[in-house]
Formats: structure tokens, C-alpha cells, sequence
């Protein structure tokens, strides 16, 4: 048996190394020498507690609730857990198998010719050993393939940690924003409430007609009817946030009431190059495409023989005290080989199957690279845009305030008609709103940029 079984081995071997080829080889992409709208090259990267540099203790306090109470987390921590299972399972095809039985057996018979009842007693004791010789890697290739799926799934645990971050940064700024608008539009509604007051007592003493006073009624009426909206996006974004924190929306409340406060930090993008090293998604997407090769490897070799050896061993007597006696003893040994001769293409259909799954896996690949570039250029160039308008903005609500307070002066003095009045204390509230939808959308650039960048993530975390 030995004299036949070492060539096999040995050919087989051989075989084996041509069958699986060689090993995967990254995938090479067109990476840009620097970001297109970047300004700021000499900056650092962001660390892992990006929204730090926010300075706002309510804010850090809400990461380290979603951190332990997001229901994505949790879930992609069970993902972890059933890819660390997988990998369990396809390593075992790799160990021998052992297995072990006893048994005991009674029987009685009735001799035909003397009348007599014989009863027998039969014990035995066994073992059983196999073992999947792994001569073309089929099981050794899957076992790597399952390993590596369990890096993608830790590569997909930090991409759902980085996108609840920043959904909990950018739901509390735009909660911040929100209580500012009320506060803008409850105050712009008092002031012209306050400037109705003016008219009626003027339209009593004549000075004034009941056009004008019905103009700011209805002003009145049209402020007012902006604050409810306000009020319902605010309570929709607190639902939002305590989802994300794991929490029922009942109760759930945040003491900020505005943006002041906030640290706006000055981010750039690096180098392209290391962002393929720094956002985990892209990091995930590269796992899956080399657990792909190992797959058609794996689909290749199980294309070949499979040899198997197998040991059995046990005794067996009639008696109890002899059942381990040496006479008792037995054994056998065996080695098998099997190789597919028709199976109706499906062995073939299956490699053709991981392969065009590879093939797909490198276009998901190049395309996540590819998005990475266009996120960070998109959020670098609305940082410095978005930054620029909330300048114009402050600058218009600075000449709105002086023309309404100079408007109302002319007006009370009788040389501008009340239209002018009611046009500059418009523009006012206009302005005033505008400041914050600019300066929250700013700082939600500032997030989406920390998000394309990689969010800071720690890249030892997942082979950990």
C-alpha cells in the first residue's frame, strides 16, 4: 500500500501547486498625486475621537451612548461573530476526525436437536480515525477564505461605527440649528407683533390707514406660521437621534439651544494615497475580493482526487473480563482515492461561478476606491464654499439689522411709506435664518469631510 499511495501523494502534490496558482495580488487602481480643492496640504490627519474637536462635552457624552447602545453596532458585532464561526467550521475540514462507539448485544437460541436454550453475550469497544489528505488546498483555501471574511466583517463593524458617528454629529448640530430658527423666527414674530401695536395706536389717532394695519396682521399670521414646521423638524430629529442611540424618543432631550459654542476645526484630506489605508469600507471591499480568490482556488481544486485515510480499532469479546485482552484486539486500516469523473458540469459551472464573483468583487473594489476620491474632493470643496457663505451670510444679516433699525426711524418720523418698513423687517428675518442654515451646513460639511477622510478610525482594530 505505502509503494502506491507515495507516488500519488507526490504527483498529486505537484499537481496541487499548479491547480491553485499563485496567491492574490491587490489590485492595482489610478490613484490622483493630490485632492483637487485641497488648501490646506500641511494639516494632519483626523484621530479617532474626531468630534472632540467640536468642544462640546453634550456631544461627546451622545458617542459614547450610541458606542454602547446602537442596535447597528450590535448587530455588526454579530456579524463579527457568526464570520468567526465560519472560519471555525472550515478550519475543523483541515484536522482528522475521530470518533468512538461501544456496544453490547444478547441473543438467544433454542437447539433443534438437544432442546436446549443457548444465550450469547457480544461487547465491543471501537475508535475511528479519518483524515482528508489537503493535497490540492481545497479545504486549506477555504479555511483562508472564511479568515478573511472574518477581516471584512471587523472592516464592516468600523464602516457602521463611522456612519453612526457621523449621523449622531449631524442630527445634534442640525437639532442645535433648529432651536436657533425657532428662537429667530419666535423673536422676528414679537418684533412685528410689537410693530402692530405701533400701527393700531397710530390708525386710532389717524395717522396711519387699515391697509397698513392689515399688511402686518398678516405678517404676524405669516411668522407664526413658520414656527410650528420648526418645531415638528426638531422633534422628528430628536427621534432620530435617540434611535441612534438606542433609546425610545420618549423623555429623550438635549440641553443645547443653539450653536454658539462650537469649535470649527480647520481639516484637510491628506494624500489620496493613504486614504486607501484609512477608510474601512474600502478596507472591507479588498478582504472580500482576496477571500474571492481564495474561493476559486478552492473551487479549482475540488476539481481534482481527494484522497482519504482511515483507521478503525477496537476489541470485542463474548465476556466482560476479556474484552481487553490482546486476543480481543482488532484493526483495520485503509486509504481511498476518489476523483470526480462526470458530474454534469457542476464542479466547472462552480469555478466559473467564483470567478465571475471575483470579477464582480473587482469592480465593487475600484468603484468604493473611486467613490472615496470623489467624497473627499465634494466635502473639501464644500467646507471652503460652505465657509465662504456663511461669511456673506453674516454680513447680510449685519446690513439687514441696520436698514430695518434705520427704516423704522424714517418711518416713525414720517419720511418713508410703512411698505419699506415691512420689506426691511422681512429681509431681516430672511437674513437671520439664512446665518444658521449656513453655519449648521458648514459644520455638517465639516463632519461629512471627517466621514470621506475615514472618520480617524484606528487601522489595527480589526486584525485585533
Amino acid at each position: 500500500m505505502r509503494s502506491v499511495l507515495f507516488p500519488v501523494m507526490m504527483a498529486a502534490v505537484v499537481a496541487g501547486c499548479s491547480v491553485l496558482g499563485p496567491d492574490y495580488k491587490p489590485e492595482t487602481v489610478e490613484v490622483p498625486d493630490r485632492w483637487q480643492w485641497d488648501a490646506d496640504a500641511a494639516e494632519v490627519w483626523p484621530d479617532s475621537g474626531w468630534w472632540q474637536v467640536f468642544g462640546s462635552a453634550e456631544l461627546n457624552q451622545l458617542m459614547r451612548d450610541a458606542e454602547a447602545g446602537n442596535r447597528d453596532l450590535r448587530a455588526a458585532v454579530a456579524r463579527i461573530a457568526q464570520a468567526e464561526a465560519q472560519a471555525k467550521i472550515a478550519a475543523a475540514a483541515l484536522a482528522p476526525t475521530l470518533g468512538a462507539d461501544a456496544g453490547a448485544t444478547r441473543s438467544s437460541q433454542t437447539s433443534q436437536i438437544s432442546g436446549r436454550r443457548t444465550t450469547t453475550n457480544n461487547l465491543s469497544v471501537g475508535a475511528t480515525a479519518a483524515y482528508q489528505l489537503n493535497l490540492f488546498g481545497a479545504e486549506y483555501a477555504s479555511t483562508r477564505a472564511a479568515r478573511t471574511r472574518v477581516e471584512a466583517s471587523r472592516y464592516d463593524r468600523e464602516t457602521v461605527a463611522l456612519t453612526v458617528n457621523t449621523s449622531v454629529a449631524q442630527t445634534y448640530f442640525q437639532i442645535r440649528a433648529l432651536r436657533e430658527r425657532i428662537r429667530i423666527a419666535r423673536a422676528s414674530q414679537a418684533t412685528a407683533a410689537r410693530l402692530l401695536e405701533l400701527l393700531e395706536e397710530q390708525r386710532r389717532i389717524g395717522t396711519t390707514s387699515d391697509l397698513e394695519v392689515a399688511q402686518q396682521r398678516a405678517e404676524v399670521a405669516a411668522q407664526r406660521a413658520t414656527i410650528p414646521a420648526l418645531v415638528q423638524a426638531e422633534r422628528e430629529s430628536l427621534a432620530s437621534l435617540a434611535l441612534l442611540l438606542g433609546r425610545n424618543p420618549q423623555g429623550f432631550e438635549l440641553k443645547a439651544q443653539n450653536l454658539e459654542g462650537l469649535t470649527l476645526p480647520r481639516v484637510i484630506g491628506g494624500m489620496p494615497s493613504e486614504l486607501l489605508q484609512r477608510r474601512p469600507d474600502i478596507r472591507a471591499a479588498e478582504a472580500q475580493l482576496r477571500a474571492a480568490n481564495l474561493d476559486i482556488q478552492a473551487a479549482r481544486a475540488a476539481r481534482f482526487p481527494n484522497i482519504a485515510l482511515t483507521a478503525d480499532g477496537g476489541t470485542i469479546s463474548r465476556a466482560l473480563a476479556n474484552l481487553f485482552s490482546p486476543a480481543s484486539m482488532l484493526y483495520t486500516l485503509a486509504a481511498s482515492l476518489t476523483a470526480p469523473i462526470f458530474q454534469g458540469g457542476r464542479l466547472e459551472g462552480q469555478e466559473k461561478l467564483t470567478q465571475a464573483q471575483y470579477e464582480e468583487l473587482i469592480e465593487t473594489y475600484r468603484t468604493a476606491i473611486l467613490s472615496s476620491f470623489r467624497d473627499v474632493d465634494t466635502a473639501l470643496s464644500a467646507v471652503d464654499l460652505l465657509r465662504q457663505q456663511y461669511a456673506y451670510n453674516l454680513q447680510r444679516r449685519t446690513q439687514a439689522r441696520e436698514a430695518y433699525r434705520l427704516a423704522e426711524l424714517r418711518y416713525r418720523a414720517g419720511t418713508i411709506d410703512f411698505l419699506t418698513v415691512l420689506d426691511t423687517q422681512r429681509a431681516v428675518l430672511q437674513a437671520e435664518d439664512a446665518l444658521v442654515q449656513s453655519q449648521v451646513a458648514h459644520i455638517n460639511a465639516l463632519v461629512s469631510l471627517y466621514q470621506a477622510l475615514g472618520g480617524g478610525w484606528t487601522p489595527t482594530a480589526p486584525g485585533r
